[in-house]
């Protein structure tokens, strides 16, 4: 009978198999050390987002008496606005009668003496509403001042239109004057506003 020797090769197989449980188990150590260092990656940047989260909110914690007042103010502005509208109108109309008081005061040529000045709300026919007329009433020593008047009082931008109500001549002790009546219709607000803006385009 011939004498295989199977010790070798049984030897040899074994120190495959320890080669590769070797193998196997560097392998595994190495999966379980990149596991290990991928879990304490995520545990370090979890507890540092929690750090950061802890004094995110210690932060609001600190803000919120700046914040609650933040929002009062705010309710505190939205209750005036009405009141600041109302203020912010009132002063548009006193400077409108402001500029159209001392527009007629230096509008007048030297010898023109205003007697009267009233104002009166009057339906304007052609534009459906409520305007305001200033009626100017005075006396001068010639029609020509009158006209020159008027034309003077043409160029007041609160003034949309001059007309000429009445001339009449009169005589005071041998002095021969001329009264007049003159009404300038207003303009509202809105119709000055719409021709700033057609002059500015």
């Amino acid at each position: 009978m011939p004498f295989i020797n199977m010790i070798s090769e049984r030897r040899e197989q074994q120190a495959r198999l320890i080669r590769r449980r070797k193998q196997l188990l560097a392998v595994l150590l190495t999966e379980v050390g990149v596991l290990a260092g991928v879990f304490s990656f995520l545990g370090m940047s979890n507890m540092s987002l929690q750090a950061r989260l802890h004094r995110a909110q210690q932060e609001i914690k600190k803000l919120q008496p700046t914040l609650e007042l933040i929002a009062k103010t705010e309710r505190d502005t939205q209750a005036l606005m009405p009141k600041l509208r109302t203020l912010s109108e009132a002063q548009q109309h006193t400077e409108r009668w402001y500029a159209t008081i001392n527009g007629i005061a230096r509008c007048l040529p030297a010898d023109v003496w205003l007697t009267g000045i009233t104002s009166s709300q009057a339906q304007d026919s052609e534009k459906k509403k409520q305007t305001t007329l200033i009626t100017l009433t005075g006396s001068t020593l010639t029609q020509q001042q009158v006209g020159e008047m008027m034309l003077r009082l043409n160029t007041i931008p609160t003034f949309e239109k001059v007309e000429l109500h009445y001339t009449q001549q009169r005589s005071y002790n041998n002095f021969e004057t001329v009264d007049f009546e003159v009404a300038a219709r207003m303009q509202t607000p809105e119709e000055k506003e719409g021709k700033d803006e057609a002059g500015s385009s």
